[in-house]
């Protein structure tokens, strides 16, 4: 599996971004969308899913990308610091989403964030994909507290929950993989330091369809 799904995972610092992506118009009835949510994503990511509608969005296979991260408001070293994050993910078209009232709440100042992007199936089971997934994090020195296939919609996904130390925090991860029906396998990772997020981040992961 490519090495770009530790860079999800560990390229959770980046602060803010705006603006997104709608979803193709043919395909919205596809999305379920709970009270106080909006869809992010579209076709150029190759997914779509719903997050809070206070949420701000960048979706890295638009050419304005770092025009939507300075137009955040963000400045100085955490502006340059989002822009060299986020280009990791742009070969990937991923979409980024983050909580900007999760900074004040941090005691870290660390921002509760997601990322998605696609990439080719390695036509691994679902079994075979956690081991492979459980090993990756562990390389990393993340701890995998729950590793579990899970129905989302009309297919089946799996889901990854961990702890990983990044300097002074603790990030609570969430990862979702789910196959698509073009051969790829879409990811969603959500990061925090917070506690008691799994339940948004799980009603979050229940929106993800791939396109």
């Amino acid at each position: 599996m490519p090495r770009v799904l530790l860079l999800a995972v560990l390229l959770v610092f980046a602060a803010a971004g705006c603006g997104s992506d709608s979803p193709p118009p043919s395909r919205p009835a596809a999305v379920p969308l709970p009270d106080g949510f909006a869809r992010v994503g579209g076709i150029s990511n190759g997914l779509v899913l719903a997050v809070p509608t206070e949420w701000r969005s960048v979706d890295l296979s638009k050419d304005t990308f770092e025009a939507e991260l300075e137009a955040s408001g963000l400045t100085g070293d955490a502006l340059q610091q989002a822009k060299a994050s986020l280009q990791a993910l742009r070969k990937n078209k991923a979409v980024y989403a983050m909580d900007p009232a999760s900074q004040a709440e941090s005691p870290d100042k660390f921002v509760t964030n997601l990322n998605g992007f696609c990439q080719p199936s390695v036509g691994a089971s679902a079994d075979a994909l956690i081991q492979i997934a459980k090993e990756q994090l562990t390389s990393v020195n993340a701890t995998v507290s729950e590793a579990t296939s899970i129905p989302l919609g009309n297919r089946s996904a799996v889901r990854i929950r961990y702890t990983l130390p990044i300097k002074k925090a603790v990030v609570r991860g969430t990862q979702f993989y789910v196959p698509s029906d073009k051969g790829q396998t879409c990811v969603v990772t959500l990061s925090t330091d917070l506690t008691g997020k799994e339940a948004l981040f799980d009603q979050i992961g229940s929106t993800i369809r791939p396109l």
